[in-house]
């Protein structure tokens, strides 16, 4: 979980970095998850966020999901599973200090730290087009967003988790 509130304040310190100062993004993404035995998991869905550390991701294949976070914490709604896991964000890094953090090592290509973890990030002026590291389970792990739209006005309540009634809720 922390990996994706990672990618969400990476996706945020471009903002500062390179990118026009966007309010709201929205995006569709591929997440591809590839092992050392070169094995892929491959998962889809929509993205949304907002500078003020608010965003969702749905991922819609091959398993249907729901990623809420907020500056205090993490919600993720499991269909399937009917269940929803909600954690406190420990050990956030602060956005502010991330931006001043991400060096740009190529034309178009950032790079920063979290916890041990490289993150390299594909942006140009107008778009963030990939995020790549390996994670602590040394998978490779590639996320390219496509369709890209920013500024639009996005309601306050797509960043509200509705937990279905009858689902269990498991507090970490």
């Amino acid at each position: 979980m922390k990996i994706f509130m990672m990618i969400v304040v990476c996706v945020a310190s471009l903002w500062g970095n390179n990118l026009k100062a966007f309010k709201t993004i929205q995006s569709d993404f591929v997440q591809k998850v590839t092992n050392d035995q070169h094995k892929t998991i491959t998962y889809t869905g929509k993205f949304y966020a907002t500078h003020d550390k608010k965003a969702l991701w749905v991922y819609e294949k091959p398993v249907a999901k729901k990623i809420y976070f907020n500056d205090t914490k993490v919600v993720i709604i499991e269909p399937e599973l009917e269940q929803a896991i909600i954690t406190n964000l420990e050990n956030t890094p602060n956005i502010a200090q991330l931006i001043t953090q991400a060096k740009e090592v190529a034309k178009d290509t950032y790079a920063t730290s979290f916890m041990d973890t490289t993150y390299t990030i594909h942006a140009t002026e107008t778009s963030i087009d990939k995020v790549t590291y390996n994670d602590k389970l040394d998978n490779h792990v590639e996320i390219l967003f496509s369709n890209q739209s920013t500024n639009l006005f996005l309601e306050d309540a797509l960043f509200q988790a509705d937990i279905p009634l009858g689902f269990d809720v498991i507090r970490q």
